[in-house]
């Protein structure tokens, strides 16, 4: 995994429409309308949003998503999170308390 101080971070409070992608962990505080890739971690925190795709080798959510996730390794849903949507990975964790609402699909062929 990259290096978490090298992290692109999308504060709280902002909002972006658009694209983001890069090698780099992305952190998502504020709200991101858009497709979203890296090669590292992608985690949405408590508070914070995406509407539109995500691809990554980890995802993380703890906030909000609605689109299509897809993690070549794992997607880990926090007991905070609400996730309306698709998601693909070999590994899928749903922790006690998630909000869940969609179709998982799990085994190898997942793609970041």
């Amino acid at each position: 995994m990259a290096d978490n101080n090298n992290a692109t971070v999308i504060g709280k409070g902002i909002y972006i429409n658009g694209k983001v992608t890069g090698p780099a962990p992305i952190e998502v505080w504020g709200t991101l309308e858009g497709q979203a890739g890296t090669e590292g971690v992608f985690t949405v925190r408590q508070g914070g949003k995406v509407i539109g795709d995500i691809a990554a080798t980890h995802v993380v959510v703890e906030g909000e998503i609605q689109g299509k996730v897809t993690a070549r390794e794992r997607i880990k849903l926090e007991a905070t999170c609400k996730v309306i949507g698709e998601i693909t990975a070999e590994q899928v964790a749903i922790a006690e308390g998630a909000h869940f609402e969609g179709q998982v699909h799990m085994g190898k062929g997942g793609k970041g």
